[in-house]
């Protein structure tokens, strides 16, 4: 037995007949702009493009999780853009959430918001990168921060920019249902969250530097706090993918 959960913006329900069909369309219609562990398509209605993001069907004991315990990564995802909003941190903006379920148990997620075309952060990973996007961007990490915002997959890919009419970077936030919002992260947190920004060590000093700047930290113990997680984090990823057999 199969049954759905919609949850659509009301700003949004002149779209209602669209978002209720996406399951039976998904896999034939839309552009599709990513097909890895989840699955991202564009849809054009009318003079607005809709992305849709379809997560990766969960793991049995997944599947008890997301019907008893805890929302799906659908439903984060719509709530916290929702939240996000609210906050003045931009992303693209929550349409509605699908959930699918086959037998009483969670079966499929889908997140549907507005689409943004702004080109990512990685930018930056040149020797030679651009100190105004670099200053900028710590910038917006800073005020994340101190909106008590941590976003928890947070790497360059995730946060997009454009410049705008006043000649000033303004940037958003995409993949954010893994996130946490604290009323007022601790410092540690804080630098936590920025150990996977880059790997490249030059371009995460120097953001880190310029953020601690921002945050009237020592500017000395935060780069160094940083780089220790971030070793440690790839330490611990090299091992897991050894005990997968992967190199």
């Amino acid at each position: 037995m199969i049954s759905s959960k919609i949850e659509i913006n009301p700003k949004y329900d002149s779209f209602s007949s669209f978002i209720r069909s996406i399951p039976g369309i998904y896999d034939n219609e839309g552009e599709l702009l990513y097909d890895e562990r989840n699955k991202v398509r564009r849809f054009q209605k009318g003079d607005m493009q809709l992305v849709v993001k379809r997560y990766k069907k969960p793991l049995p004991f997944q599947r008890i999780d997301y019907t008893f315990f805890r929302a799906s990564k659908a439903r984060r995802a719509y709530q916290y853009a929702l939240h996000l909003e609210q906050l003045q941190i931009n992303t693209p903006e929550a349409v509605a959430y699908i959930e699918i379920k086959e037998n009483g148990l969670f079966s499929t997620g889908y997140f549907v918001s507005s689409n943004c075309s702004d080109q990512d952060t990685r930018v930056l990973r040149q020797d030679d990168f651009n100190k105004s996007l670099a200053d900028a961007l710590s910038g917006f990490l800073a005020f994340m921060h101190q909106k008590g915002f941590l976003h928890g997959d947070l790497n360059l890919s995730n946060i997009l920019f454009h410049i705008n009419e006043d000649g000033r970077y303004q940037f958003s936030v995409i993949d954010t249902n893994r996130s946490k919002f604290k009323n007022k992260p601790s410092q540690e947190e804080c630098l936590d969250n920025l150990k996977r920004l880059s790997h490249q060590r030059e371009l995460l000093t120097y953001l880190i530097k310029r953020y601690a700047e921002i945050r009237h930290w020592d500017s000395e113990y935060c780069v160094s706090f940083v780089l220790d997680r971030l070793h440690k984090f790839e330490r611990k990823r090299k091992i897991i993918r050894l005990l997968k057999g992967k190199k």
